[in-house]
């Protein structure tokens, strides 16, 4: 019983160093890891307003949204490139953000930034993102740091583009890239792209396809930029990183404490098995032969001698059609056996009075048997 205490102990301490050390590294991820931001604006003249079909003038609105994200969710320590498309691609270099003067760098970039694109080429974009984000998680993983991928890609539609060159098949892009689960993308819907006659019947496969990359993908109603940049943006990652960094690892540990208090269970109940043998002679004889079963293979908390059905010992030659059973049953935190029988069997001791118990080395007789049990 002391050993089973000691492995319950033993197991309660490295639980709890377990969750102690999980749970507040967790919380030190949350509030201070590291990411790469990729920022891609679309600077389509539609931004500006131009394109009829109720297309708005946004783009300063966006502009000085992503100045707010820079200024209040940026962490110094994360890098952060600046991308822009419309007909072509254009990518700027990752800013190292160490304090004030880099977010102003990057705010400088944005500042000079104008929409005056004709065309929209959404999917050459997303390929070379994608391409970025995968070289930058492949750096990353060679240097043996874990930074987490932030794409946040600021558009008005889904792909137009120019005359002459094919728009790319996404599905086969997405296929490219799956299953990048640490990149969290982000596509703030600038425009109602669901009533757009042109994308009407592909923004929901759009949105599938961008799925297959990262489960933690999800288009943002942009129809008010600094909300969905800078307040619903902000807390889905809170949410889901809450759920990855906290409760993941508190279910991780609920879960361990079940395994424990399982294992905890299973051994009180196998300390609890009979263990030992048990030898039996038929005393009525003048020179009768010990047997001798071993109890410890039966795995039980209860055997019952005697030759009826039932039994786990039978004897063949035992008289008497009552049984007896041997118990184990824990008193005052120690096991000991408890010997019970039925009407009509008497059972007596001949090294000590009878009091119920069976003690290693006892000999006791039962109908025309005598036995002794000897402990493990």
């Amino acid at each position: 019983m002391i050993k089973i205490r000691r492995c319950f102990y033993a197991i309660i301490l490295v639980i709890q160093a377990f969750s102690f050390v999980l749970l507040s590294s967790s919380g030190a991820v949350a509030a201070s890891s590291n990411k790469d931001v990729i920022l891609v604006l679309d600077t389509s003249l539609s931004m500006r307003g131009f394109g009829g079909g109720g297309a708005r003038d946004i783009f300063e609105t966006v502009k000085n949204s992503v100045n707010g994200y820079i200024d209040n969710q940026l962490q110094d320590g994360d890098e952060v490139t600046f991308i822009t498309f419309d007909n072509d691609v254009k990518i700027f270099p990752w800013v190292m953000i160490d304090d004030q003067n880099d977010r102003d760098i990057l705010k400088k970039y944005i500042s000079m930034t104008e929409a005056h694109g004709a065309w929209t080429h959404m999917l050459v974009m997303l390929q070379k993102v994608f391409a970025l984000a995968k070289t930058r998680t492949d750096e990353n993983t060679d240097a043996g740091k874990k930074r987490e991928i932030v794409i946040v890609i600021m558009t008005d539609g889904i792909d137009d583009p120019p005359p002459g060159k094919e728009g790319i098949d996404l599905k086969s892009v997405a296929e490219q890239y799956q299953g990048h689960d640490s990149w969290w993308i982000y596509v703030v819907n600038l425009a109602r792209m669901e009533q757009t006659d042109k994308i009407s019947s592909s923004l929901q496969q759009f949105a599938s396809n961008l799925q297959t990359v990262s489960s933690r993908t999800m288009i943002l109603d942009g129809t008010d930029p600094d909300k969905a940049i800078n307040e619903d943006m902000r807390r889905d990652m809170e949410r889901r990183g809450f759920i990855q960094q906290k409760l993941i690892p508190a279910l991780a540990v609920l879960l361990a404490l079940a395994v424990l208090i399982g294992l905890f269970i299973y051994l009180r109940l196998k300390k609890r098995e009979i263990k030992g043998s048990l030898e039996y002679w038929n005393h009525e004889l003048l020179k009768p032969e010990v047997y001798r079963a071993d109890l410890t293979p039966l795995r039980a908390r209860e055997i019952i001698v005697g030759r009826v059905l039932g039994c786990n010992v039978k004897l063949r030659d035992y008289e008497s059609r009552v049984p007896f059973s041997l118990k184990a049953k824990s008193v005052k935190g120690e096991m000991v056996l408890v010997i019970s029988h039925g009407e009509g069997l008497e059972v007596a001791f001949k090294n000590k009075e009878n009091d119920g118990t069976v003690n290693s080395g006892d000999i006791f007789t039962a109908s025309n048997f005598s036995f002794r049990y000897l402990a493990e």
